[in-house]
């Protein structure tokens, strides 16, 4: 199991995204946040075929269609952070940080 933990911004709700490998090219979501819209997502998303995700382009993605129903604002990070998270437990790619950082206004 892969935990990820995500500091949202604006709205300052943090998200602990846990990602189980349920079967070779399958995984479940587990998402802990007081946020509600985050929770509506979680509940939808189920079992993710990482397979077809990860080769999907992002406005076809499970995680986005379903994120598209239900988050307060489209710069949300957190689907985002659920595909890296998954990308990271299938060793898709390195556990490497990201950060968003605003230098000048």
């Amino acid at each position: 199991m892969l935990v990820c933990y995500v500091k949202a911004g604006q709205c300052k709700n943090e998200v602990v995204i846990k990602v189980h490998q349920t079967g070779p090219a399958l995984a479940s979501i587990e998402v802990e946040t007081i946020c509600e819209h985050i929770k509506k997502l979680a509940e939808e998303l189920k079992n993710i075929k990482v397979g077809e995700e990860m080769t999907l382009p992002v406005c076809e993605t499970q995680v986005y269609k379903i994120a598209s129903k239900y988050l307060c604002r489209t710069s949300c990070v957190v689907p985002s952070a659920i595909l890296k998270a998954i990308e990271v437990q299938f060793k898709i790619f390195e556990p490497i940080n990201v950060s968003i950082e605003f230098i000048e206004l």
